[in-house]
């Protein structure tokens, strides 16, 4: 546990680049996004954030998880004290705020988060967000920062087959299918595409 390129501190979520040959990790209590090369590197690279907690557009508080987007060069990275999805190009630490509230509070309208979990896109580029604890899960078309409710229901936990408690990730297959981690349900939820 640390804070150097050699160290992390609460590692959340690990995606592999197999073209790059690399490993992309959510070093959460550090804030930040490393990378480390497959051939045995054990000293990693600052993808995004690592300057402490905050607020500013070089800083995470508590960079959960992210999502890579090879089309754009880019991570969509859960900024989750921050209620927020931003967006990082790889190479530059500052990121643009994509979803949630500027000034980084709570909420639980259609545009609003509360401590999300888990981002992706898919194939359309359209935006899917684990929001934990508004117990539900929002899908945003491409572009658009209001988003609709496709699983759970706003505030609301439960444990009946159309409710979440406290979602954690998830992960489509290639039919659209999306798998949640139900957490605070102890299950793993199958929805068909909608």
């Amino acid at each position: 546990m640390g804070d150097q390129n050699n160290e992390l501190n609460l590692p959340y979520t690990i995606s592999g680049d197999w073209i790059s040959k690399s490993l992309y990790i959510s070093d959460n209590a550090n804030h930040r996004i490393m990378r480390y090369e497959l051939n045995g590197a054990i000293v990693g690279t600052l993808i995004a954030g690592g300057n402490g907690p905050g607020s500013n557009t070089n800083q995470f508080n508590l960079a959960i998880s992210f999502y890579r987007d090879p089309l754009t060069n880019s991570i969509l990275v859960v900024n989750e004290l921050q209620h927020s999805i931003v967006r990082c190009p790889i190479g530059i630490n500052n990121w643009t705020l994509v979803l949630g509230n500027s000034n980084g509070l709570p909420g639980n309208s259609s545009s609003e988060f509360r401590q999300p979990s888990d981002v992706m896109l898919d194939p359309m580029g359209n935006i899917y967000v684990c929001d934990r604890f508004n117990h539900r899960i929002q899908f945003f078309f491409l572009s658009q920062t209001t988003g609709s409710t496709i699983l759970g229901l706003s505030n609301i936990s439960g444990n009946n087959s159309t409710l979440l408690n406290g979602p954690t990730s998830f992960q489509l297959d290639n039919q659209l299918n999306l798998y949640v981690v139900d957490q605070n349900n102890h299950r793993i939820q199958q929805f068909l595409r909608y």
